[in-house]
């Protein structure tokens, strides 16, 4: 609930700084010329880019969280964080399928997450939002 609450705090805050944006594009194009409307498209530019980046992320963080009610981690994780993401990566490099599921890229997230590597494991979880998207459409 927590967090429910804090992505809606910071969606208020990115709205009320899109009406600035907004605010400073109508005061641009009101003083006309070239300069005034450059910056005012230059501004409606920025207001869109902000507003595409929130929704993606948005978005991102609703499949994770979704994903994350749904996973059951195996029996046996337990120990290091380095000992975990070697088994995850052990468990994806292994030829049985497990690289086209969903269950185990989540995994390699977690573990990139804990060992602080958000890079990697913003896109494994990625991954397995796509995963798991492809595997729930109806064929």
């Amino acid at each position: 609930m927590r967090q429910t609450i804090l992505v809606a705090v910071l969606v208020a805050i990115t709205a009320a700084y899109c009406w600035g944006l907004l605010w400073l594009a109508w005061g641009f194009s009101r003083a006309g010329g070239a300069v005034g409307w450059g910056l005012a498209v230059s501004v409606g530019i920025l207001l869109v880019l902000t507003v595409w980046v929130i929704w993606r992320e948005v978005l991102f963080g609703m499949a994770a969280a979704r994903l994350s009610r749904r996973y059951a981690p195996p029996a046996g994780t337990e120990g290091t964080a380095r000992e975990e993401f070697e088994r995850a990566r052990a468990a994806l490099q292994e030829d049985d399928g497990t690289d086209q599921d969903w269950r185990a890229w989540f995994r390699l997230g977690l573990a990139y997450d804990a060992l602080r590597d958000r890079r990697q494991a913003r896109a494994a979880l990625r991954r397995a939002i796509a995963l798991e998207r492809t595997a729930a459409r109806p064929r």
